[in-house]
């Protein structure tokens, strides 16, 4: 029996040619995010919202050291040693993982702290349209903090992370202050 495996990636191949990378990378994130929420429901409807929210949270926390320690490597990045390296990693890791799912502004607040204000939130806009903004818990600083335990800093966030600030009604916006290497 031939196998048919080498011609048929071949023809694969072809036909995801007609995509450019930007599509290509598109697609992926898109791909990822539509699993992501998921299984986020799928837990959430099986077992309650409290568990999901806590699943959800150990998981982006993890799930942050493992790709931050990946683009370091890739990327051939040195530990950030201060607030302005950290915001330039932090920016490529969100520029690769999914530019269009936030709409955030980053401000310098002191010499070690940086404040995130997001407008919108892909998270926040998924709770809303599943009907679940009650009790809804923000995955993304999670993420986020895996990201600094990776690259071995040590952080203070202000509010502490827990219930989605915009499901409560309030603007997102997270205070991080570096308090150095952990």
């Amino acid at each position: 029996m031939e196998d048919l495996k080498a011609a048929l990636r071949k023809k694969a191949a072809g036909l995801l040619a007609r995509l450019s990378p930007p599509e290509r990378e598109a697609l992926l994130v898109k791909n990822w995010m539509s699993h992501d929420a998921r299984w986020f429901m799928a837990v959430a409807k099986e077992y309650g919202l409290p568990v999901a929210n806590r699943l959800n949270r150990i998981a982006a926390h993890e799930l942050g050291k493992a790709e931050a320690q990946r683009l370091a490597r890739a990327l051939d990045l040195r530990p950030p040693a201060t607030v302005d390296d950290y915001l330039l990693v932090q920016e490529t890791f969100i520029s690769l993982l999914g530019p269009d799912l936030l709409d955030y502004r980053v401000t310098r607040v002191g010499d070690n702290t940086f404040r995130v204000d997001v407008q919108r939130c892909f998270a926040h806009d998924n709770a809303v349209r599943a009907g679940i903004t009650e009790g809804f818990e923000c995955g993304i600083f999670a993420r986020i903090t895996g990201w600094l335990d990776a690259l071995g800093l040590a952080y203070e966030t202000s509010p502490p992370l827990g219930p989605c600030l915009k499901a409560q009604g309030r603007e997102c916006g997270y205070t991080i202050t570096l308090k150095g290497r952990s």
